[in-house]
């Protein structure tokens, strides 16, 4: 009688684990509402002491508290976090075949690595917070490994990411910041060959037009200049003694991961698992519908990223009362985060598929095993209605609750990266921040003086939460 008892305990702590295990998404609701609110250090506050506790969201805490300082401008202790964040990336991979096999798993199981857009990010705003601090050789180098991770990635997964266009064109301002301090037209050069490339790969940037031409000219490229010229029909007209101003805009909230329902209403899903239960020898009493019967409330274990609130579209920027430019998008991440998981789903799904129909239909078997076993002992007597009756949450729920997706991701991330460049004479002005909506009207607007000097850059950094 007592071995039926320990094997109902065993079936009922299972589920129970199951059910109470507190996930990441709620572990980081309270910080997350209270960054949302505006109260970015107290945010990150909240989160300290899961920043410096190993787990399996290790690596998740530790990006959420780097942006939150980041968004609270202490750029510092954003960069102390964001450094130690991107030494525990490295440590964490993961192939092709374990990404799938990591699918099969409740979320709790297994260390978050990050998708390979969250983990190009930490250098990213590790470059940023370095521009922010004044320190364009450390930003360079960050920059740079935004496109060598993502080349990385590419070599090693069959993936194929483009290029990070707002970390080539924050690499190629990092080198003319230090072509200015030093006076070495050797970064300069560098820099001028990060914009041609940024051409090649987004012709119609309209800020790369007028640094192709500047920078042919200053470097006294009189050739490059002329074709420069003849194809954007316009010359360079940077003012006399000018310096700069920047502005990096951050907008809305980014996307974040979701379920996409349940297993079997998923077509394609479906119908792999079925082919594959079909092509694998199945034990007696176990059928291929009765195994489905079992997944029929499992939840698709390959997630989605659904959109959240972006109302701004870009910033227009007006100098003494004056509208002179605006911001652009040169990094989409919500886009990026959804192409990416479905180019994911693509590849992943006949083997995700492959591994539940295993799984499955052990586990119908296993239940099966264990019904026949209690009818046929004695000793179960009054028990061996309850052993089958928590078998039969065994084969149902339990392989439910196992079969789910990781919704673990990055929260805090914006919709999108955008920047503004202006050349100004020097001299001090009145800067108007006009924040224009999807439909092009003024939701705000944010106002401060700066004074720009001769050959320097003036940097600003924006974020909505909207």
């Amino acid at each position: 009688m007592n071995k039926w008892k320990f094997l109902v305990i065993i079936i009922f702590f299972s589920l129970s684990y199951t059910a109470c295990t507190t996930s990441y998404n709620q572990l980081i609701k309270d910080s997350e509402n209270t960054f949302y609110q505006g109260k970015y250090k107290e945010g990150a506050k909240r989160l300290l002491p899961l920043v410096n506790k190993k787990s399996r969201e290790q690596l998740l805490y530790m990006m959420e508290c780097g942006l939150m300082l980041h968004a609270a401008a202490d750029y510092k202790n954003s960069n102390n976090v964001f450094l130690a964040a991107a030494k525990l990336a490295d440590k964490i991979t993961t192939s092709i075949s374990k990404q799938a096999a990591s699918l099969l798993l409740n979320e709790t199981k297994t260390n978050y690595k990050g998708e390979d857009f969250e983990r190009v990010l930490i250098h990213m705003y590790l470059g940023i917070n370095f521009l922010m601090l004044n320190e364009a050789d450390e930003a360079r180098v960050e920059f740079k490994k935004v496109n060598e991770l993502l080349r990385d990635i590419n070599v090693t997964t069959g993936k194929r990411y483009k290029q990070n266009l707002m970390a080539k064109y924050l690499t190629a301002i990092a080198f003319e910041i230090i072509a200015d301090k030093d006076n070495d037209e050797n970064d300069r050069e560098f820099a001028y060959i990060e914009y041609k490339q940024i051409y090649k790969l987004s012709p119609k940037f309209p800020l790369v037009h007028r640094d192709l031409l500047r920078l042919s000219k200053k470097l006294g490229d009189t050739e490059d200049y002329n074709q420069w010229k003849k194809k954007f029909r316009k010359e360079e007209r940077i003012p006399k003694d000018a310096g700069e101003l920047l502005v990096i805009y951050q907008a809305g909230r980014g996307a974040i991961k979701a379920s996409r329902g349940k297993l079997l209403s998923d077509r394609s899903m479906k119908v792999s698992i079925n082919n594959s239960l079909r092509s694998i020898p199945l034990k007696a009493g176990v059928t291929v519908a009765g195994v489905l019967v079992a997944l029929k409330i499992a939840e698709n274990p390959i997630p989605k990223f659904r959109k959240r609130s972006n109302r701004i579209k870009y910033l227009q920027i007006s100098i003494n009362g004056q509208d002179v430019d605006r911001t652009y998008i040169l990094e989409n991440i919500e886009k990026t985060a959804i192409h990416n998981m479905e180019d994911d789903y693509k590849r992943l799904y006949v083997k995700v598929a492959a591994g539940i129909a295993i799984k499955g239909a052990a586990s119908v078997a296993a239940g099966l095993t264990a019904q026949r076993i209690a009818k046929q002992s004695k000793k179960a007597g009054g028990v061996a209605g309850l052993i089958g009756a928590a078998v039969g949450a065994g084969t149902g729920v339990a392989l439910a609750s196992q079969i789910k997706p990781d919704l673990r991701c990055w929260h805090t991330l914006p919709a999108n990266l955008q920047i503004g460049r202006i050349f100004l004479p020097a001299g001090k002005y009145n800067i108007n921040v006009k924040f224009l909506n999807q439909q092009g009207r003024i939701e705000r607007t944010k106002q401060s003086k700066i004074e720009i000097k001769k050959g320097e850059k003036i940097l600003l950094n924006y974020r909505t939460l909207f």
